[in-house]
Formats: C-alpha cells, structure tokens, sequence
C-alpha cells in the first residue's frame, strides 16, 4: 500500500541525483495518485524583487513591504505563487490541509501587497512538480537513482515553512532525518 507524502517535507540527500534540487527543502502540498506538487522553502532569489513584480502586475503596493522571493521549483518558473496560511483564502486556494495552502493567482498578490494577505506567507517563483508514479519511484532510489540520492521526509514543521531562512536549514533539516532514522532503527532493536 502506497504511503502518500502530502503535508511533509522532503529534505534532498547530500547526494541529489538532480541538481536542481540540490540543498532542497520542500513543502508537499499535494502527493496522491495523480502525482505530486510543492514548492521549495529554502533557497531565496536575488530577482526579482517584490517591487519588480507589483511594477510588471501594475500592482499597487505599500513602500514598506516588500517580502522575499523564494525559488520554488523548476516548473513554471515566470509564475509567483504564495503558500501561505489559511487565515486567507480565495475560491483558486489549493487548501493542503487544515492551516497551509497554496494559492497561484494575482489577487493574493494584490492583498500582500497593500497589507490584506494572509497572516503567514513565502511567495515563490515555480513550483515542484511530479507525474504520478515519478515521485514514489525517486523515493524508492528506482535505477538510475542510487539509494544515497533519494529523498529524505519529515513531518510538517510550521517553523521550517514560515519561520526565518537560516543559513543552516538544509542541515538541520538533513540531521533530523538522520536522528529519526536512527531513533526508528534503535527503537527496533531495543524494544521493551
């Protein structure tokens, strides 16, 4: 039976197979049989700027905001989309569970943009996506990939997601994967 990943985390390997998510943490909004779709968290574009972008969308905006930019992923990389808490939410909102969802449409940007968005939010160019079948066979290491650049998971972290972007994350991140498995593999071993 298929274990799906929806509202995780999946922590890319030290050795990732595709560079493009080399040092990748990303958030699952969706995994099912139809395939998978996220955005990474971790890894802040220098451009565009926020102001770029309202300037583009002819967005009117407070001077005084102007959050980062995320890289999201290597799919549909001249679209912004906002993952985001669901103290806001719009008819085109991809609800991932009951507080996360993802929302690819000008109007949340309009709302960031003169104070009305949500309480928590990452705007994100492209997103990560998988057909189904492709992200099940990268987890299970399926030829060509190796074992040792398979995607690593976690539980949702609301911290991870929204909390500050340390230099440190893809790391600390790597190192809670390795201490549950270690945890997970004693437990075994030395059960009561």
């Amino acid at each position: 039976m298929q274990k799906y990943l929806d509202h995780s985390l999946l922590v890319a390997p030290p050795k990732m197979f595709d560079w493009r998510f080399a040092k990748s943490i990303i958030y699952l909004w969706k995994h099912d049989v139809s395939g998978a779709g996220g955005v990474i968290v971790n890894k802040k574009v220098s451009a565009p700027v926020f102001d770029n972008i309202c300037n583009e969308g002819k967005i009117k905006r407070i001077d005084a905001i102007n959050p980062p930019i995320y890289y999201g992923g290597p799919v549909m990389t001249n679209l912004v989309g906002c993952l985001h808490s669901l103290d806001y939410k719009i008819n085109t909102t991809h609800v991932a569970c009951n507080n996360v969802g993802f929302t690819l449409d000008k109007t949340i940007i309009e709302d960031i943009a003169t104070a009305k968005g949500p309480k928590k939010y990452m705007l994100t160019m492209g997103i990560s996506a998988w057909h189904a079948g492709q992200l099940e066979a990268e987890l299970e290491s399926l030829p060509p990939r190796k074992k040792s650049s398979s995607w690593l998971a976690l539980p949702y972290d609301d911290e991870i997601v929204f909390g500050p972007k340390l230099d440190t994350l893809w790391q600390d991140c790597l190192l809670q994967c390795v201490n549950n498995t270690t945890k997970s593999f004693t437990d075994k071993v030395f059960k009561n």
